[in-house]
Order: C-alpha cells, then structure tokens, then sequence
C-alpha cells in the first residue's frame, strides 16, 4: 500500500488562500490573526487532514514546547498528585509535558540525557537529584531546570523545595503542645533529601529540649514499612507516648501495626503523627494528625518558574519555599478550638 504525501502548511495556505505565516498564527494561537481568517485555516486543515509537527518546529526554532518531567515514586498519593498537577499546569500554559519514570541514579542520568535529544524547552525534576554534571549540561544546551525537593546547593537551577528545619520542628511542637513527653521517631534506612532531613531535625528538636527520643529505622517509607516500624517499636520496649512519622504512608501502616497487631488505643496509649496530608490520611477509618505540604501549590511554583526562566534566562536563580500547616485529627489529644 503507497502511503499518502502528508500536506503541508504551504497546502493548507494554498486553499484557504492566506499567507504561510497566517497558518501558523491561526493554528498556534499565539499569533493576531483575524476570526474570519483563523476559522477558513481551521476548515482547510481539517479537509486537508493537516496537524503542526511540533517536534519539527522545534528543531526549526529551538522551542519544540515540550518540557520534560521526570518523576518517581509514582506510587505514592503525594507524588502522583504533584506529578497530576505539574502536568495540567504545564498544559493550561501551552506546554506538552513528556513524563520520564526514573529510579535510581544512574537511570536518571541516561533518561535525562535522552530528553535532551528533544529539544525540549525545560526540565522539571521531582526524582531523585540529577548528577552535576547532567545539570551543567542543561545549562550548556539552554535548557532551563526546576528542581522540586532535590538537595542540589550549589546547582545552577531554580528550586522549590520545603524547609526541613521548620518541618521537624513544627512536627516536635505539635507533639509537645498535644502533651507528649517522650518520643519515637521513623527515619527511613533508604535515605532523602526531605524525610531524612526532618526525621534529624525532630530528634535534634527533642535532645534540645533534654527529652528522650527514640529513632526506629524502617527500611523504606510505604505503608509495608510502617507495619515494620511497629514490629520494630515493640521489640524496643522504650517507654514512648508519642511517634512522629516521617511520611503519612509510614503512619498509615504504624496505626494499623499498633492497633490491629497489638491492640494499642490510639491517642489513649500513643500519640501518632503523620506528615503530607495525603488524601487518605482524612479518612474515618484513618483520621490521621499530619503536617500539610501542599503538593499542588509545590507542582504549580515548579511550573510559574519554568515558565519564568524560559521567557527570561538570565533572571536570578529562585528558592521557592513549599507552605506547610499543621492537621489536627484523631490520632493526637489535642484539639484547637
């Protein structure tokens, strides 16, 4: 079977009878170009059976509007929401995210090195830190990075990232003012950026105040660790009335380990304290005291800075701190009025 010759923008000018430049403002919407115009392009596109090669035009022009988005942990609530929302952000601003799974460094690294032969627009990066040296690539190319909760200090990118000194201590404050003396703490074995750094803060927060606080060390941080971490807490046999849990996946699964395992009455006999707000932490059966990071307001400052650093490359580099709140529920004895 002879494929068909796909028609070309001169095609579509041909028919509705307008200036090459014409097709191209009417079909971008980028461009001022009459209604009357802009709909007898529309027509002849759509009989000619004509669409923009975006990748095309991007090695034409180096802006293809693709950005690249590189994510893990995909499996967890908080990442798959700000994953979602980059995304639609991405979108409602005229860009076509191209989403990259990637685990580990060294696919990282590969994956990254890949989109760049995509000419892409910019490179928004929730996963684990890229290499130097792939950064210094990106700023070699002109393609702009976000990094979002990436430990990089002396990257030549914009950041968007929490405040893991206000996060432990906000964690500690709250456990104390709901009336807690002594204290646990889970710090994942499998290290990060964030959950480490707050895990560190808290106990640090608790040795200063000359409380004693225990650090149980899951392998992970899924709801499958929590459980561990209960198994764990009970081989311990420290006296502890309040936990703090470093990701609510990790206190989802401590609350069930504690209360279906062992028959603990959660806040009677412990204390327990969460941190993301994911959606699941509000449930009845959960009802989860957390510490709120907005994953939304996270994905759309990344996407307000791509944005930013594409139409002007020069501007400084920005730090954009990710708000965080307390959420009072049932699994701590305090209650704001």
């Amino acid at each position: 079977m002879t494929r068909k010759k796909k028609p070309t923008s001169f095609d579509v000018a041909r028919m509705a009878n307008v200036h090459r430049s014409a097709v191209s403002r009417a079909l971008s919407g980028t461009g001022r170009v009459s209604e009357e115009t802009r709909e007898r392009v529309i027509k002849a596109a759509q009989e000619l059976g004509y669409r923009v090669n975006y990748l095309a035009r991007g090695l034409h022009n180096q802006n293809s509007g693709l950005v690249g988005l590189v994510a893990s942990r995909l499996d967890t609530p908080y990442r798959a929401l700000q994953v979602k929302v980059a995304a639609r952000e991405l979108l409602a601003k005229g860009y076509c995210p191209l989403l990259i799974v990637a685990e580990g460094d060294a696919a990282l690294t590969g994956l990254i090195d890949r989109l760049l032969n995509y000419n892409v627009a910019g490179m928004l990066v929730t996963s684990d830190s890229p290499p130097a040296d792939i950064i210094d690539e990106c700023k070699r190319l002109s393609v702009p990075v976000v990094l979002v909760n990436r430990d990089v200090h002396d990257a030549e990118a914009d950041r968007v990232q929490l405040d893991i000194t206000a996060s432990g201590r906000l964690a500690f404050d709250m456990l104390r003012q709901a009336g807690g003396q002594s204290f646990a703490v889970l710090e994942p074995q499998e290290k990060t950026y964030t959950v480490s750094g707050r895990a560190r803060v808290f106990a640090e927060c608790c040795r200063a105040a000359h409380l004693p606080v225990t650090v149980i060390e899951p392998q992970r941080q899924n709801y499958i660790d929590g459980l561990e971490a209960a198994e764990l807490f009970m081989a311990q046999n420290t006296p502890v009335d309040a936990v703090f849990c470093t990701t609510d996946l990790l206190a989802l699964g401590f609350l069930d380990g504690m209360r279906v395992r062992y028959n603990w009455q959660v806040p009677q006999d412990l204390q327990i304290l969460g941190y993301d707000d994911i959606e699941q932490a509000g449930w009845l059966g959960n009802n989860l005291s957390t510490i709120r990071q907005d994953a939304a307001a996270a994905a759309m400052l990344a996407v307000d800075l791509m944005q930013a650093r594409i139409e002007d490359p020069d501007r400084t580099f920005e730090v954009a701190t990710i708000p965080i709140s307390p959420v009072w529920r049932g699994t701590t004895r305090y209650s704001p009025i």
